[in-house]
């Protein structure tokens, strides 16, 4: 007997960021588009009149002191050009191998040791002492927005704890955003 019967596996389940939202912008706002996915609770600073991502790239392999390359989770947006940091110290990105799967491979010399796991961030230059996020945060996004849609309205948090295994956000920039908690 032929029923016709057809099985889709369901798309996995994207893992849990936000635990809990305490306060938000009313009506949210507006965040450029972007040339890759952004996901939920990325930070974002305003340029202009327009809110920008803060790009937000993990470690999947720690780094020594001699490492030229550094080995980073798919989905960051890294480009030639952006200025990668830590702490305070942020250097250019001179090259990018998107060819492996599973990682991106990102040519920049840190010359600091960084533990694997660490989420590093989009910085505004090449500094030794004080680098800055690229844009200061004001928001984390309430919702994922896919790239090349056009500027997008959002859901703006201001006020929240994040899951910090998954959270898309360096230290370093919760550090600038008083009402965000990695939890």
């Amino acid at each position: 007997m032929n029923v016709g019967f057809n099985y889709t596996e369901p798309a996995p389940k994207d893992s849990a960021i936000i635990e809990q939202v305490f306060a938000e912008k009313p009506n949210g706002g507006i965040v450029a588009n972007s040339s890759f996915d952004l996901p939920q609770a990325i930070a974002v600073g305003l340029d202009g009149d327009i809110y920008k991502p803060i790009k937000c790239y993990e470690l999947i392999k720690a780094i020594v002191l001699e490492d030229k390359t550094i080995e980073i989770a798919k989905g960051s947006g890294v480009a030639v050009g952006d200025f990668i940091g830590h702490g305070k110290k942020a250097v250019a990105c001179t090259a990018v191998n998107t060819l492996n799967s599973d990682k991106d491979i990102v040519t920049v010399t840190m010359g600091i040791v960084i533990a694997l796991g660490t989420k590093l961030y989009q910085a505004k230059v090449a500094h030794d002492t004080a680098a800055l996020p690229i844009y200061t945060p004001s928001f984390v996004t309430g919702n994922k927005i896919v790239a090349g849609g056009g500027d997008t309205p959002v859901r703006l948090i201001n006020g929240a704890n994040l899951r910090r295994a998954t959270a898309p956000i360096a230290d370093e920039v919760v550090a600038l955003l008083s009402t965000i908690n990695l939890v």
